[in-house]
C-alpha cells in the first residue's frame, strides 16, 4: 500500500515539474514579443507627440529591450 502511494506521489511531483518547465520556456519565449508591441505601440504614441521627454524614456527603454531579446531594433532621433 505504502509503495503504491510513494509511486503515485512521485508521478505527481515528475508531471507538476514538467508541467512548470514547459510553462516557464512559453513565458519566456513570449516577453520578447509582447514587449516588442509594447514598444511599437509607444513609438506610435511619440509619433502624435514627438515629446523630447517620451523619446529619451522610450530609447531607454528600446536599449533595455534590445539588450535583453538580443535584437536591434532602431533606437528613435530625438532631436
Amino acid at each position: 500500500m505504502l509503495n503504491r502511494q510513494l509511486k503515485w506521489i512521485l508521478a505527481i511531483i515528475a508531471v507538476g515539474f514538467i508541467v512548470s518547465v514547459i510553462s516557464y520556456d512559453l513565458k519566456s519565449s513570449n516577453v520578447c514579443s509582447i514587449r516588442q508591441l509594447g514598444i511599437a505601440e509607444d513609438i506610435k504614441k511619440y509619433d502624435t507627440t514627438k515629446d523630447p521627454q517620451v523619446c529619451d524614456a522610450l530609447n531607454s527603454k528600446i536599449s533595455q529591450f534590445n539588450d535583453a531579446c538580443k535584437s536591434n531594433v532602431e533606437e528613435l532621433d530625438c532631436g
